[in-house]
């Protein structure tokens, strides 16, 4: 009997080391190493333990465009970070930088919110580069 109960604990350790809180503090943003990707092509971001989503969410209004970032946090990190991205015509050439803030959250979606001082329109016809 002792044993069978010895057993079933050793048995289910892996399952208990599983599910115990294993959560980080994202690092925080470096402003003078500042690594750029193309949005579109990002996706995991091994040294941050993040996944970028594509296409991002946006929203035009009157006085510009917000556009949310969608983030998923493989890293089960916690805390606050900075985000830069910057806009760029098909051809190269800068149109407009922003700076969002990521709160990482243990639930619900993670967003990063930026906005865009021009209308949805020509936010469109941009090409979206992400700054972590």
């Amino acid at each position: 009997m002792l044993l069978g109960f010895v057993l079933s604990i050793l048995l289910i350790w892996p399952a208990i080391e599983q599910v115990r809180d294993e959560t980080r503090v994202i690092q925080p943003f470096d402003r003078t190493n500042v690594t750029y990707c193309e949005l579109s092509a990002c996706g995991h971001i091994e040294g941050l333990g993040l996944e970028i989503i594509y296409p991002p969410t946006v929203v035009g209004g009157e006085y510009g465009t917000e556009v949310f970032v969608q983030v998923i946090n493989r890293g089960r990190l916690t805390g606050e970070r900075e985000f830069w991205a910057q806009l760029k015509t098909q051809e190269g050439g800068f149109v407009e930088a922003m700076r969002g803030e990521l709160v990482l959250t243990d639930q619900g979606p993670q967003l990063i919110r930026f906005f865009f001082t021009g209308p949805e329109s020509e936010f469109l016809g941009l090409v979206m580069e992400f700054g972590y």
